[in-house]
């Protein structure tokens, strides 16, 4: 439990990097090119590939387990390199969008977005569903330029310092950032407001609090927490990403909505959710694999 005096110098630390950090960066990221930022990134993304042993490995057994062979083949290694500089790219662009205009968004193609009307049109608010996949920060901007407010959870990460910065270039453009423990009333709150609410699907397995699923052809867990949150709220779930396309241009794709049954028994129902919005993440991990950040073991070691 943080004392007050450690709560008051932690805010102090916030409000020191909202005050000169962010409109440095929002200025850099006006004059310098994106396409020069990816160019820099590269060689730093390598370099965290070959430092960071406990992520890269990660990294090799899904991929391996995915394509169903040794994490010492070629093209496993490959793909783990490759979504290692992926990420980098994203880091740049959780930087480089702050200093987007609208106009900018040009580069974005989007398919899918009828879908978030149909949604919406049913008065119950939005359940945004999306993977440590593509770029999410073009994803979560284009959301937010329809006049979405976003509340979504977030674990905290380390260095402390990231975490902060993350939760500035969140607020900034207007998402809502809570912790991932004890806020289920909170995000039924936004959702009878008819906002939005997003939460990240592919967390790794855990099969305390997951539920059984298949993916990518293997038995697996995901969280249940979004399909509860469907059955409970009513509201419909979309699942989303935004990905890169060469001539630094993106995709951004929405899935037509997931409703619950309340028909069914629940915990039926909450595994055939979860299950139909896996399919849909399985689809875009095979089409664009190397755009996954799939640094933490999604299946357990025994099937």
């Amino acid at each position: 439990m943080k004392t007050n005096g450690e709560q008051k110098a932690g805010l102090s630390q916030n409000r020191h990097l909202e005050s000169w950090l962010y409109p440095v960066n929002v200025a850099l990221a006006k004059v310098i090119p994106l396409s020069l930022a990816y160019y820099i990134s590269l060689p730093i993304a390598d370099l965290f590939y070959w430092l960071w042993a406990s992520k890269r490995q990660g990294a090799l057994r899904n991929y391996a387990r995915m394509l169903g062979c040794s994490t010492d083949d070629e093209k496993v290694q490959r793909l783990a390199r490759n979504s290692f500089r992926n990420f980098g790219k994203y880091v740049v662009e959780l930087l480089h969008v702050q200093g987007w205009s609208t106009g900018q968004f040009q580069r974005v193609t989007i398919q899918g977005d009828e879908h978030f009307d149909e949604a919406l049109r049913h008065g119950k608010g939005v359940i945004f569903t999306s993977a440590h996949m593509g770029s999410i920060e073009v994803g979560s901007a284009l959301v937010l330029l329809r006049g979405f407010h976003i509340t979504s959870v977030m674990e905290q990460l380390r260095p402390k310092v990231m975490m902060d910065w993350i939760v500035t270039c969140r607020a900034k453009m207007g998402v809502s950032l809570l912790p991932t423990a004890g806020t289920g009333r909170q995000l039924l709150r936004a959702l009878r407001r008819g906002e939005m609410v997003a939460l990240i699907v592919d967390v790794g397995y855990k099969d305390n609090g997951g539920v059984p699923v298949t993916f990518l052809g293997h038995h697996t867990y995901f969280p249940a927490g979004p399909a509860r949150l469907a059955r409970i709220s009513g509201a419909p779930i979309v699942f989303g990403v935004a990905v890169r396309q060469p001539g630094n241009r993106f995709i951004a794709y929405g899935s037509p909505p997931i409703f619950s049954d309340r028909t069914k028994d629940a915990e039926q129902d909450i595994r055939d959710v979860t299950q139909e919005m896996v399919n849909i993440f399985e689809s875009f991990v095979r089409r664009y694999p190397d755009q996954w950040y799939v640094f933490r073991d999604m299946w357990p070691e025994e099937e």
